[in-house]
């Protein structure tokens, strides 16, 4: 799932920026018609305003490096942070969940090309789960399929459903 601000897509250190406001939309000491404003003040003062470059770094920095930029500014999911947890042996506040749609598995997809160095690790993730061995088992074949279909970070196309027939098999669910 992505937000969109005034056209733009909002990384995850956007989306931090904004929780407060939210809740106050909840709560209603902020109105509808003020939220769109409110989200854009709460993003200028947390140093990121719509627009900010959230660009990734290149391969000339650490992978640590790398995968500190992606925590602030990249496309986190509870998936993909299972990932870089891994890789970086944290333990996940919430566990090692796995992707369980292509929206899911298009995030794993932006932290494996931001940090290719653990693209030859990911059968690893099969210790944490049966629906990540059998996602590990066939990653390559799922991954491939998924960037013919949509492209990475959807580049090509807004659907992937070839891709989500082969995750769910993957995972021993019915298609």
């Amino acid at each position: 799932m992505s937000i969109l601000l005034r056209g733009h897509k909002l990384n995850q250190r956007q989306l931090d920026a904004i929780t407060t406001t939210m809740n106050d939309l909840i709560q209603g000491r902020v109105s509808q018609m003020g939220f769109e404003q409110a989200c854009v003040d709460a993003l200028e003062k947390a140093g990121c305003p719509l627009g900010y470059d959230t660009t990734m770094p290149g391969a000339d920095k650490t992978v640590e490096q790398r995968a500190a930029a992606w925590m602030r500014d990249g496309e986190v999911g509870m998936s993909s942070r299972a990932i870089h947890d891994h890789m970086l042996g944290l333990t996940p506040k919430h566990g090692f969940s796995y992707p369980s749609d292509p929206d899911d598995l298009n995030r794993c997809l932006l932290l494996l090309d931001l940090i290719p160095e653990w693209k030859p690790r990911m059968g690893e993730m099969a210790q944490h789960s049966e629906m990540w061995a059998g996602l590990t088992a066939r990653w390559d074949e799922i991954a491939q399929s998924f960037l013919s279909e949509a492209g990475l970070d959807w580049s090509m196309s807004k659907r992937a459903p070839r891709t989500y027939q082969l995750m769910k098999q993957a995972m021993g669910e019915r298609p």
